[in-house]
């Protein structure tokens, strides 16, 4: 093969891989072998996924979207079972999985299926395991090999009691199979709804509902989970204020959150969006604001690194279902813009990427 000259290259906005990937313009004195291997390694990454929900009937929706350029969603595939709505979510660049939720009406049931998908390609959910227990309001994070995920909610931890988990549960997604244990929640932090983001070695849990002190009250702390074996779970400092539902998007270097629910009886609703640098623990900073108050968010969020998109499920408790999603660009502070619609209307999904923070270049 003879030498050449590459004279220029573009490349697409929030798109990662190797050296080669993402290329959208080459203007050269010769010819370029493309390397083989999967399309998500070459240029096509940046995909998110929005699965399920509760409206309070079933919703077994599973929309996708290209993170970078806005616009609304197109349908990817269905769940299993009746509807995943409050599940926990996790993936890599190549798979998502979601562990448990609730089907709501009509069969309205905890579950203890967990559930995959590969992102890059349309089509339904498998069978990747099961939990030991039934459970909804789970809360993940994943980076290249792990998902890590707060256990929510469960069912029965005792005979017949429904009960907190105060643990974590780590699944390989490469690997279907059951669960593992993988260690405690520290006791003033949450084990149910919270919102998280990821850099490649650690999870960051904030906010969320339940500690062992306070079964019922919001939370504001954030706290970090390695995803190596024998990680402990430590504090890393604390949102502006209590919340729950709220969503997390981020990069390498900084994690947003979209606060939403901010307080009990009746649950008050904010526009608050704050992000915290994930080298440095501390105190969350003022980032900007929702288009409107949001909240029922679960989670329900996707990102590249560069943008992050979030599931505007209600504007107030007891609300509308909404079906609109916003976005924020992660470096810098302003407030969310509109990003597009899904194709249904629903709150407490589960939404995951195959370019986040957590994931390498």
């Amino acid at each position: 093969m003879s030498d050449f000259k590459i004279n220029s290259i573009a490349t697409k906005q929030g798109q990662h891989g190797p050296v080669i990937a993402g290329v959208s313009t080459v203007n050269s004195t010769g010819c370029m072998k493309i390397p083989s291997g999967p399309t998500y390694y070459r240029g096509n990454r940046g995909r998110g996924i929005f699965a399920s929900g509760y409206t309070p009937n079933s919703v077994k929706n599973i929309d996708a979207i290209n993170i970078a350029s806005t616009g609304n969603a197109t349908g990817w595939g269905e769940v299993i079972s009746d509807g995943m709505a409050l599940a926990g979510g996790a993936s890599n660049n190549i798979r998502g999985v979601y562990t448990a939720g609730y089907t709501g009406s009509p069969t309205a049931a905890r579950i203890n299926t967990i559930q995959a998908l590969n992102i890059p390609t349309d089509g339904d959910i498998f069978d990747f395991g099961d939990l030991t227990y039934t459970a909804q309001q789970m809360s993940g994070a994943g980076n290249q090999t792990r998902g890590v995920y707060a256990n929510g909610y469960a069912y029965p931890l005792a005979p017949s009691t429904d009960a907190l988990n105060m643990t974590y549960t780590m699944i390989e997604f490469m690997t279907s199979g059951n669960k593992t244990d993988f260690g405690d929640i520290i006791a003033n932090a949450a084990c149910r709804d919270l919102a998280t983001v990821e850099t490649h070695i650690r999870g960051y849990f904030a906010g969320g509902e339940g500690t062992g002190q306070t079964p019922s009250t919001h939370n504001k702390n954030i706290t970090i989970k390695g995803f190596a074996n024998n990680s402990e779970s430590i504090n890393f400092g604390e949102l502006s204020q209590q919340s729950k539902r709220g969503a997390g998007v981020g990069s390498h270097t900084r994690g947003v959150f979209i606060l939403g629910g901010i307080a009990d009886s009746p649950e008050a609703f904010s526009n608050i969006i704050e992000f915290i640098t994930l080298t440095t623990s501390g105190e969350t900073t003022d980032f900007g604001d929702a288009t409107s108050n949001t909240g029922h968010n679960n989670n329900n969020s996707a990102s590249n690194t560069i943008r992050g998109v979030y599931h505007n499920a209600r504007t107030s408790d007891g609300g509308t279902n909404l079906n609109t999603l916003e976005f924020i660009t992660i470096a810098t502070t302003g407030n969310a813009t509109d990003f597009g619609d899904l194709n249904y209307a629903a709150n407490a999904g589960c939404g995951f990427s195959d370019s986040h923070g957590g994931l390498p270049l």
